[in-house]
């Protein structure tokens, strides 16, 4: 029997089905806006799950939203994923382990999981995360930052310019302003990620999640060529399989 896996976002949700014989598969991306039929062709299209399991950073509406959609199908009560203090060998040193943000938890779980190495766990979506976790399992600390299109929208919003193009974030200095402007993005995320990994005294590997993972390994192979560096898009639902209540 499937597993049915949700990734409540801000912006979307990310779906997987998990099964025995294929893995994680069926990734697709739902707006909130068409969440109900989604909902309704899952239960259509395959068996019942055995089991539901749901990630959560969005408002607490959309949530509500989803599971009161999946009632209608099922009396079978989802797992909601929260941050534990510790799981798999995974030790979760923020100040109030409950309250680091699922997503980011169940990225390193997955990590860790996975590969049991010094890494950082680089999420880059609305928000950029970069999470670090030592060679023996401890979750040290990490950073949030505005992602690239929260930077672009800061700037266009607080300032006088208005109606530039985008393009694509590249290392090359800016001769006109939306150049510029792609430049500075490109630069303050690969910057902080440069930054931080010189900072640490043991990174083995950076881990890359998100839309623009590949975009992101492919600009730090370069520069950081002794690092190892690994692409899941999926990380969080990776993580989400992983987890257990």
């Amino acid at each position: 029997m499937p597993k049915f896996l949700f990734d409540c976002g801000n912006t979307c949700i990310k779906f997987a089905l998990f099964t025995e014989e294929k893995g994680l598969s069926q990734y697709q991306f739902i707006d909130y806006s068409v969440l109900h039929s989604f909902v309704t062709k899952l239960f259509n299209l395959y068996p019942m799950p055995d089991e539901i399991k749901i990630s959560s950073v969005t408002k607490v509406e959309r949530l509500n939203t989803l599971l009161s959609d999946i009632a209608e199908f099922t009396a079978l009560q989802p797992t909601i994923a929260i941050s534990q203090n510790n799981a798999l060998g995974l030790t979760n040193q923020y100040d109030i382990p409950q309250t680091l943000g699922v997503d980011r938890w169940l990225g390193m779980l997955a990590a860790w999981d996975i590969y049991h190495e010094s890494t950082l766990v680089v999420d880059l979506g609305t928000a950029l995360t970069i999470d670090y976790v030592t060679h023996d399992g401890k979750f040290e600390g990490g950073l949030i930052m505005p992602g690239i299109k929260s930077l672009r929208d800061a700037l266009l919003k607080d300032t006088a310019i208005k109606n530039i193009p985008e393009l694509p974030y590249t290392s090359e200095l800016g001769h006109n302003t939306s150049a510029c402007i792609s430049s500075g993005i490109h630069y303050a995320v690969v910057g902080s990620i440069l930054a931080l990994h010189q900072s640490l005294p043991e990174v083995k590997s950076v881990i890359l999640s998100g839309g623009r993972a590949q975009w992101l390994k492919d600009i730090l192979e370069p520069i950081l060529p002794k690092t190892e560096y690994h692409v899941h898009k999926h990380l969080v639902l990776e993580g989400l399989l992983r987890f257990q209540a």
